[in-house]
């Protein structure tokens, strides 16, 4: 670099190049001496010491250089042999020819990894432009020895919509239409699922909630008991054509905790009960009294009915539904109609527009006249009107959770905004607990429901000081009954002799048979009763004389049918009132007078025959619910409507009663 820049002529090198020979520079003439107390500056001697090489120090041993010539040598002239310019020659140093250098051998270049058909890539590529200088390409390094060489890079799919065009590209027009197909049933069944899901949240949060249960009362008997099963008290308000307590229907559902059985059993809405303390309707205290059952909600509240309901059985209450009947034909109209399975019953009989026994088909009118009684006063006991209300609420929340109405979404709503206005249940219940009551009630068989009212030892009983008839209920008799239902949820065999015939054949004649050798006053009132026969008749009403006994709520009705027997002929005996309950007209009768009893059935439509050995040869007409009117009779002509006695003495190996239809 220094020779370069001292050809170009630059000063500095000159200036360089002469300290280094120890020549004066082109620009060191007149150099002046430092001044006083300046500090003196360092340059290079004049002359170079003796034995300088152009600048350099002597090599040790050599010959003392030579002084130049006056004349410099041409820069052409080769120096001495055996000397170098500024050097001292080197010993031996003779000319020697160099030997031949052999030629490479050539191979062929390795072709470039990554390029096609293994040439090398030419540089600068041949489409560049004119004036534009690209860089080089970078040729891959080699692996190391030892390693393996590195995967190729695998192609990373395109993100973003350009991704989903790349694969939609290489399906099929059936693929695509598929596949749309299913998105758009995966929407509406998440929209569907969506709606349904805020429907079933609103309409629980809409329904009428009341603070009602008392599940830690001192009236709860045997807790540990009631452990598993489920005691649901659904009382029906607002019974149409109906007032007061009597517009009042409560039914009470215990389900076992298998859910194998249930057991229904209602209470009288007029029955005489004590109701401990409770907080009222409004929140205050209210003492305790006795009143009829009915009034405990109507004065009261739900929770003063519910702690009536556990003093009276003893049992805990884990759920209370109370339904507006008024508005349950509204319920049944969203559902465009219920289909109702009818049993053969005098509850059914007793309604204001009875329906056929089988399967029905109800609309909202035709619930209206179901569920309205018909003669007045004839369901003193409430039992009628609980029973044909059950029925229907049981099957309309069936309809409501069938198939065809989960996936109506207008008439699920409906149906469910109509639920929301005529429902009321407690703060723990919600509606799954509710569809579980529908559910067990409507999936068991027949002979696992069993259904019972309260047994009653007076009706039409009005205290001293009031005008109000209550009914007396049998406190053996109920304790009786309630105990079977907490220790094992099913009903006595007494009890269930009393209430269906048939059905305490299939558990247990001896135990009837036995509680019908020794009736009380209300068990032989529900005794088994029998048909007038088919045979002709044969005692004349004159020669018969009857007791007429009033076993409903209407008062004078006993005196009013009397004045009908005198009509046809009948001589009427002691009339006035029947000290139990009765479910439906009966005939009783001593062992002696059963042909009497047979005319006196045929005259009274609907009247069934009890025979008794408590009233020797008596023969009473006991008006219950269904009673119609009198008839006249024909002396000689076979009682068609009526089916033959039954031999009482083998009851228990008779054929049971006709039932109704099945129901599909």
């Amino acid at each position: 670099m220094e020779q370069l820049l001292a050809r170009q002529g630059g000063p500095a090198t000159g200036r360089r190049r002469a300290a280094r020979r120890g020549e004066p520079g082109p620009h060191e003439t007149g150099r002046r001496e430092p001044a006083r107390g300046e500090s003196p500056r360092l340059r290079a001697p004049d002359a170079p010491p003796s034995g300088t090489r152009g600048g350099l120090p002597p090599v040790p041993g050599g010959s003392p250089p030579q002084p130049p010539p006056s004349t410099p040598p041409s820069s052409t002239t080769p120096p001495p042999s055996g000397r170098r310019a500024g050097l001292p020659p080197v010993p031996d140093a003779g000319a020697r020819p160099s030997r031949p250098v052999p030629p490479m051998p050539s191979r062929p270049v390795p072709p470039l990894p990554n390029t096609p058909s293994g040439r090398v890539p030419t540089f600068p590529p041949p489409d560049v432009e004119p004036g534009v200088r690209p860089s080089r390409p970078v040729t891959p390094l080699p692996p190391l020895p030892g390693r393996r060489p590195p995967k190729e890079p695998r192609e990373r799919p395109v993100a973003g919509f350009a991704h989903r065009a790349k694969r939609s590209a290489t399906a099929t027009a059936g693929r695509r239409r598929f596949t749309r197909v299913i998105m758009a049933l995966v929407v509406v069944v998440g929209l569907v699922a969506l709606y349904h899901l805020g429907l079933y949240f609103y309409v629980d949060r809409s329904i009428g909630r009341v603070d009602a249960l008392a599940t830690d009362g001192p009236e709860v008997l045997a807790p540990q008991l009631q452990a598993d099963t489920q005691t649901y008290l659904i009382v029906g308000t607002d019974v149409p054509g109906q007032k007061g307590p009597a517009s009042v229907a409560t039914l009470i559902a215990s389900v076992s905790g298998d859910q194998e059985h249930a057991v229904l059993v209602s209470v009288p809405p007029t029955a005489f009960v004590d109701t401990p303390e409770c907080h009222a309707a409004d929140g205050s205290l209210r003492a305790p009294r006795t009143e009829a059952f009915a009034s405990s909600l109507l004065d009261g509240g739900p929770q003063c009915m519910v702690r009536a309901v556990q003093q009276v059985s003893g049992l805990r209450i884990d759920h209370y539904l109370a339904v507006n009947l008024d508005r349950l034909p509204g319920m049944v109209d969203a559902l465009g109609g219920v289909s109702m399975c009818v049993p053969d019953s005098p509850a059914i009989a007793a309604a204001a527009t009875p329906l056929p026994a089988g399967s029905n088909e109800l609309s909202g009118p035709a619930a209206t006249g179901y569920l309205k009684p018909g003669d007045a006063g004839s369901d003193v006991t409430g039992a009628a009107v609980a029973e044909r209300a059950q029925l229907l609420l049981t099957a309309t929340l069936r309809g409501a959770m069938s198939t065809g109405t989960l996936l109506n979404t207008v008439e699920l709503t409906t149906f469910l905004h109509r639920a929301a206005g005529a429902l009321t249940v407690d703060e723990q219940t919600t509606l799954g607990d509710l569809r579980g009551l529908a559910g067990a009630l409507g999936s068991l068989p027949e002979g696992a429901v069993q259904r019972a009212g309260l047994p009653v030892s007076q009706v039409g009983y009005v205290p001293a000081g009031t005008d109000q008839a209550y009914v007396l209920l049998d406190q053996s008799g109920t304790r009786s009954l309630f105990d079977a239902v907490i220790d094992r949820t099913q009903l006595p065999p007494e009890v269930l002799a009393a209430a269906d015939p048939s059905a305490a054949e299939q558990t247990g004649g001896d135990a009837a048979a036995s509680s019908a050798a020794e009736p009380s006053a209300s068990a032989e009132a529900q005794a088994p009763a029998s048909a007038a026969g088919t045979e002709p008749l044969t005692a004349a009403p004159s020669t018969i004389t009857v007791d007429v006994l009033n076993g409903t709520g209407t008062t004078g009705l006993a005196g009013q049918v009397a004045d009908q027997m005198r009509a046809q002929g009948f001589a009427v005996g002691a009339v006035g009132n029947e000290p139990g309950a009765v479910s439906q007209t009966l005939v009783r009768f001593g062992p002696n007078v059963a042909e009497q009893a047979r005319t006196v059935a045929a005259a009274v439509p609907g009247a069934v025959l009890q025979p008794s050995d408590s009233i020797g040869d008596a023969v009473q007409l006991v008006l219950g619910p269904g009673f119609s009117s009198v008839v006249p009779v024909t002396i000689g002509a076979p009682a068609a409507s009526e089916a033959p006695a039954p031999d009482t003495t083998a009851s228990a190996s008779a054929s049971p009663t006709p039932t109704a239809p099945p129901c599909t």
